[in-house]
């Protein structure tokens, strides 16, 4: 079965990951993205603010690996476009 066929459960399953560590790497990736587009930032001018290959930041988009992605890299990321990342405490339910 193709990596795309899996579902995010079925994903994290066969990586042994965390599912809800791989839903927000995935939630990440969608907005560096995003906001790289809007910003109409190409991968490779990205890449040299990182410093790394065009080729890993395609990789990091295209969701190939993300369980295996850090948050360090993407918090990176974020930082390179000018975000900031924000850990909240939920409140009991």
């Amino acid at each position: 079965m193709a990596w795309k066929e899996l579902s995010i459960e079925g994903l994290a399953k066969s990586l042994g990951a965390n599912i809800a560590e791989v839903r927000e790497k995935q939630r990440l990736v969608k907005l560096i993205v995003k906001t790289r587009k809007a910003k109409n930032l190409s991968q490779a001018v990205l890449a040299k603010k990182l410093k790394i290959s065009q080729a890993r930041v395609a990789q990091i988009e295209s969701g190939v690996g993300t369980a295996k992605v850090t948050f360090d890299v993407l918090f990176n990321m974020l930082v390179a476009l000018g975000l900031d990342y924000k850990v909240v405490t939920r409140k009991a339910a």
